[in-house]
């Protein structure tokens, strides 16, 4: 994943930008380049679906951390990581063990 240096939201700014949105500066190390995010505040309630999707992720991010610090797991995802390609890390791929674990519950 990229490295992204983020800045604070900034107080004035020239252009077309509304004043109820918040301005933040970032630079991205790999290309060296400079860009503005702008990000406003949430006009809609939070969905009942939202909160589940959130639930299960820090259910899976806690599920995960858990299975790599387990002395049981470590050589069966060590060695499962080493036969695939699809993931670049091992957080990713016992990430997505839990996650699957997680939907067959």
């Amino acid at each position: 994943m990229a490295k992204v240096e983020y800045s604070f939201p900034v107080d004035k700014i020239h252009g077309k930008i509304s004043k109820k949105h918040k301005v933040g500066f970032a630079h991205r190390k790999a290309s060296a380049k400079n860009y503005t995010t702008s990000y406003g505040e949430r006009t809609t309630p939070v969905k009942s679906s939202e909160i589940e999707q959130r639930n299960k992720f820090t259910a899976v991010c806690a599920a995960a951390r858990e299975r790599l610090d387990d002395p049981n797991y470590i050589n069966v995802d060590q060695l499962g990581f080493s036969k695939q390609t699809k993931y670049k890390t091992i957080w990713g791929y016992v990430f997505r063990i839990c996650w699957d674990a997680y939907a067959s519950e």
